[in-house]
């Protein structure tokens, strides 16, 4: 940033002008100064040379500290710039490659459902099997949300069954599929024009080969292809990042430096070649100058994408425009001024402009004695002029300095706080939508439809639901343990062998099974309250719960299935991720973040450990009132301690809390000291 500053020092003191304004109106005053100061030498030979001499010494030291004011509001003014877009480019790309680890897992265990593997076992299924094949593709894609086409090929490249009536494709040749009957890996990720979605301008694929069975070496059956939403996923992510108004546009850079997405295609079209460097540039476009902002991945879990990397690009001459809605609070002026955060260089400025004045006023007050003694009464008003001028300099001085303090400084932390808060409620929904998600495919399985559909359930489908909820526990490690259980609500198998004794006992109210086991829509699942539970020794903890229905009879229910989610390490997680960080990656000292509901419980907190779930939160209750999806942020007194507080209110993601019955606000908020 520092190169930035030094190689573009003119451009950038234009497109800041309450910078220009101080710097010209202090240009202005020392002009004033200069001719002052003549017109003294001209009229005044009875007044000693040595007073001007001092005056003029004196007029060259807000000179000098006047170039270092210019110099630490150009750099403070573009640090607030750099590192508000620099969250948000990387926020726009970790979000996305968060959401895309997510489908490398769906890919690979839908690659291994046994009524796909059965369906393309068949050398011509019927026109009633392939109904049966799409119409659970279909449930798929009405649970997870973020596909519009599955396709299940033949190891021939013949197109067996799919989703997208509109895709014409019946037949491929696409490399795509030889590549992937070829591959060892769990699942391959391709990105560009696809011949299998020919309609789309570019596709998003995870594909996996589809084996006879879970061995290594087992014959092929075929590929299955799901195709990713990314246009429309890209369009929530930038949506959530910009603000009504907001001037700069987001970006996602392939890896070879061209736009795949872009928040602005009219300004910022897609295949745009930019450059993938991650320093801080001023770059043309369109016969405007941006500053440009790019950043690479933090990866999610060990996975890194496709090489993409965000970017933020602010038109220069709208990047530093007073903000409307920032505002200066004098009751924030003792906090910030005792702020570590605050700029030293400043505080030291504005003392010195302040102790040089007081220097002039003993220097004109030297003069004014002197000019007495030599009967100099032509000298006295350019002395009283001198002094008017510095102190009009030293007010400037003064008022440059609060109004960054007050205004660039302070919006700059109450912004990030509240941003940082509604990214870890956000990074929440998303997660929790997953769960609920998987609970109601997972209730579709076959083997659970079948063996519950014994009216005598043997120890070997017992045994069978063991087994299959034990894969599926090995591969979603989100959760502590997977049980399924019966209309009665008597657990009949766990995926976690060390919770055996559960077998035969009965899961009680607080898990949310009765409302899933009085509902036989597939879309339809429970949530428990987030509470004490002896399935998750008797921590706090959510249970996502779905009815497991009859194959033959959708409409009955025949029993449920429940999820218990590993909540204390998945949220902390969550909100660790957020807590900003020094220069060394190190969370800053003290911070910390919490997850509540509106009745101010705990549901998890990061780095504060005299906090615990299930406790009351003590702040006032305006802060537990924000809207759904509004966030904020303030200066609060917590323990005896200052903090800029950062606050959000859950919206939900896709249908998860907006379209599917579900409610239940939750409020993130961070704490960093000040």
């Amino acid at each position: 940033m520092i190169t930035l500053l030094e190689s573009h020092e003119s451009k950038l003191l234009t497109a800041m002008p309450d910078v220009k304004s101080f710097e010209s109106r202090l240009a202005q005053l020392n002009g004033w100064w200069g001719k002052i100061t003549l017109i003294g030498k001209i009229n005044s030979h009875n007044v000693a040379p040595t007073i001007l001499d001092d005056m003029n010494r004196t007029q060259s030291k807000f000179g000098e500290l006047q170039r270092k004011l210019t110099q630490n509001l150009l750099f403070e003014n573009l640090q607030k710039l750099v590192l508000d877009n620099s969250s948000k480019a990387q926020v726009a790309i970790d979000l996305l490659i968060r959401n895309l680890f997510e489908r490398t897992a769906d890919v690979g265990f839908l690659a291994t459902d046994d009524d796909i593997r059965v369906f393309l076992s068949e050398p011509s299924p019927s026109l009633q099997q392939i109904e049966f094949i799409e119409n659970r593709l279909r449930e798929y894609v009405k649970k997870y949300s973020v596909y519009d086409e599955i396709m299940l090929f033949d190891t021939q490249g013949q197109l067996r069954a799919h989703l997208d009536q509109s895709n014409p494709v019946k037949f491929s040749n696409d490399p795509l599929l030889a590549e992937t009957l070829a591959s060892d890996r769990d699942y391959l990720e391709s990105f560009g024009y696809s011949e299998l979605q020919p309609n789309r301008r570019h596709a998003l694929i995870y594909s996996s080969k589809i084996s006879e069975t879970d061995r290594k070496g087992s014959k092929a059956l075929g590929v299955l292809c799901l195709c990713f939403r990314f246009d429309d996923e890209m369009q929530g992510i930038f949506a959530n990042l910009l603000d009504r108004g907001d001037a700069g546009i987001i970006s996602i850079l392939g890896a070879d430096g061209k736009v795949i997405a872009s928040s602005d295609e009219q300004s910022l079209p897609l295949q745009t070649k930019l450059s993938p460097a991650d320093a801080v540039r001023i770059v043309p476009h369109q016969r405007r100058e941006f500053i440009t902002n790019t950043r690479r991945t933090a990866g999610y879990q060990g996975f890194y994408g496709l090489g993409w990397r965000g970017q933020m690009m602010t038109p220069l001459d709208k990047a530093f425009c007073p903000d409307p809605t920032a505002t200066s609070r004098s009751d924030y002026a003792d906090i910030i001024d005792q702020a570590s955060s605050f700029p030293q260089q400043l505080r030291d400025i504005r003392k010195a402009s302040a102790d040089i004045n007081a220097d002039l006023g003993l220097l004109v007050l030297n003069g004014q004695i002197a000019s007495a003694r030599k009967n100099a009464a032509e000298f006295m008003p350019v002395l009283e002029a001198i002094k008017q001028i510095g102190s009009d300099i030293a007010s400037i001085f003064t008022a440059s300095v609060n109004s960054l303090q007050e205004v660039t400084v302070m919006s700059s932390h109450l912004n990030n706080a509240g941003f940082l808060a509604a990214l870890a409620v956000d990074i929440m929904d998303r997660n929790l939508y997953e769960r609920a998600n998987d609970c109601r495919w997972w209730a579709l399985t076959s083997a659970f439809r079948r063996n519950l559909a014994h009216g005598d359930i043997s120890l070997g489908d017992k045994h069978q639901i063991s087994e299959i909820l034990q894969y599926i526990n090995a591969l979603y490690t989100v959760y502590t343990n997977l049980y399924v259980y019966d209309l009665n609500g008597e657990i009949l198998a766990v995926s976690n062998n060390k919770l055996a004794n559960l077998i035969g006992t009965r899961v009680d109210h607080s898990t949310g099974a009765q409302a899933a086991l009085q509902n036989s829509d597939s879309q339809s699942y429970s949530v428990s309250p987030f509470v004490r539970t002896h399935l998750y020794q008797q921590r706090h903890t959510y249970i996502y719960n779905a009815a497991i229905t009859d194959l033959a009879d959708s409409n009955k229910v025949l029993g449920g299935i429940g999820l218990v989610f590993d909540s204390e390490p998945q949220f902390e997680a969550m909100l660790l991720e957020i807590l900003p960080r020094d220069e060394e990656e190190q969370i800053l000292p003290d911070c910390f973040a919490v997850f509540a509901d509106r009745k101010k419980a705990i549901i998890a907190v990061a780095n504060r450990p005299d906090l615990h779930a299930g406790e009351t939160l003590d702040l006032d209750d305006s802060f537990f009132a924000l809207k759904t999806g509004q966030r904020s942020s303030d200066i609060i007194q917590f323990r005896d301690k200052s903090y800029v507080l950062g606050m959000a209110a859950s919206k939900g993601y896709r249908e998860y809390k907006t379209a599917d019955g579900y409610r239940n606000d939750v409020m993130a908020l961070l704490f960093i000291p000040f």
